[in-house]
């Protein structure tokens, strides 16, 4: 008697389930279809309506990701292949940039040449972590650019087998076309981007690492922090020179950039207001504010594609003072 009892309890137990899964995967299935479509909805929108594209593309990707998760669960007890856990990778953001830079337009397109520019990420994770960063001069930030307005073309199941673009035009390459990799450009096949920073210091109970000569635009998703040593550079060993285009080497800085007077009122007033603060204080903070636009500027952060911008000519000067 107590044998039956026990094979009942045993086979009631093993529908139960199979019950519950049956459920969680046509939960799974109708997940996906509404994920489906709202991605519709969404690739629609950014057809229609310019205004509002980069708001656009950031509820895509999300929505796209979301999909991706629903499509491993609902495939993954009918394939044993290993290969698409090798092939992706989450990433899951530790942290966010709070810099002067609040579009792509005027970020510097490397940090080091603006080297007065001043910010700092905001953890999302325990201070802990960055204890002892402090003691190096300078870090590899790792991040995502989250402001591009451009959708990858590749399909997460075909790889990069239909990426179209695949040339561009440097801003600074006067014409010539290059392999997008061959560039520090934003749109890549991933669009995760590294950035060498200064350290200026760990403020524990703000939970932030301040940094300095950064070239990211607030609100940047950071995924990893690590120090630069000696041996990431380049000839440490060997001795051997850095070597790059002459298209990148080239000096086309503007030879002076200055401001007018209703400008310096101006920024006299936002760095008494505070409104630059934390990273340009009220005390000391005008003239490194100040600083940091003529070496922005020093750069012509125009765009190149008009035939009235020539960098680094007498024009492009004037532009500025």
């Amino acid at each position: 008697m107590k044998q039956a009892i026990s094979s009942s309890a045993a086979l009631a137990v093993t529908v139960s389930g199979a019950v519950a899964a049956t459920v969680a995967l046509l939960y799974t299935r109708r997940q996906v279809k509404k994920q489906e479509a709202i991605i519709s909805k969404l690739e629609e929108t950014r057809q229609a309506e310019r205004t509002g594209r980069i708001r656009a593309e950031m509820k895509l990707r999300t929505h796209l990701k979301s999909q991706e998760i629903n499509k491993a669960a609902d495939t993954s007890d009918q394939s044993d292949d290993s290969t698409n856990e090798h092939n992706h990778l989450q990433l899951q953001c530790i942290g966010k940039i709070v810099s002067p830079y609040t579009k792509r337009m005027g970020t510097p397109r490397q940090g080091a040449l603006v080297p007065t520019g001043k910010g700092y990420v905001q953890l999302e994770i325990p201070i802990e972590c960055v204890e002892g960063l402090e003691l190096y001069s300078h870090a590899w930030v790792l991040f995502s650019f989250h402001a591009n307005t451009d959708m990858p073309t590749a399909k997460a199941d075909r790889g990069f087998k239909n990426l179209t673009k695949t040339k561009i035009r440097p801003p600074r390459g006067n014409g010539i076309k290059v392999g997008m990799l061959a560039t520090r450009s934003p749109h890549r096949p991933n669009n995760i981007g590294l950035s060498l920073v200064k350290i200026v210091g760990v403020d524990k109970k703000g939970k932030r690492l301040h940094i300095a000569a950064l070239d990211l635009v607030n609100g940047t998703p950071v995924y990893d922090i690590k120090p630069v040593v000696p041996w990431d550079e380049p000839g440490h060993f060997d001795g051997e020179k850095l070597k790059v285009p002459t298209w990148v080497s080239q000096d086309d800085e503007l030879k002076s950039v200055e401001f007018s007077s209703a400008a310096r009122e101006q920024m006299v007033k936002l760095v008494k207001d505070g409104k630059l603060t934390p990273a340009y204080n009220k005390k000391d903070g005008l003239n490194d504010a100040m600083k940091t636009i003529q070496e922005i500027l020093a750069q012509d952060p125009r765009s190149s594609n008009t035939n009235t911008n020539k960098r680094g000519s007498e024009s492009a000067s004037k532009v500025y003072s």
